[in-house]
């Protein structure tokens, strides 16, 4: 993971090293495959924070407590998954990865050649 930190050239349109929560396990072919991703924001759960289900007539009512917890709880997930900023982790399996579809550079794929010591590519996700 020091190795991949030191020598990487963040592609055009990243952001700085330190935003991102940075990823690493061990791809079938002995390669290091990395994923940076932007840490998901956890909304704030306070008065200023409303939650509201649209209805079938497009009218909507107030979230009760069990879906407001509910949402807490996917919320809590996402952030999990997804890591804090400037934290680097290891995962045992190279497709518990986090991942997300598009993203543009909120997402950058580093693949490493640990037996040449280079790193072979460097991209960001790309959008839609």
């Amino acid at each position: 993971m020091q190795a991949i930190e030191t020598a990487v050239e963040l592609p055009a349109g990243a952001r700085a090293l330190g935003e991102y929560s940075r990823n690493y396990a061990l791809r079938p072919d002995g390669k290091v495959m990395a994923v940076y991703v932007m840490p998901k924001p956890v909304k704030a759960r306070d008065s200023d924070y409303g939650c509201e289900v649209m209805l079938e007539d497009l009218a909507s009512r107030p979230c009760t407590e069990a879906e407001e917890a509910e949402i807490a709880e996917r919320e809590d997930a996402a952030a999990d998954l997804y890591g804090q900023a400037n934290q680097s982790r290891w995962f045992d399996n190279y497709g518990d990865l986090p991942m997300i579809v598009d993203g543009g550079c909120d997402l950058i794929v580093i693949i490493f050649d640990p037996q040449s010591q280079q790193i072979e590519s460097t991209h960001c996700n790309g959008e839609a």
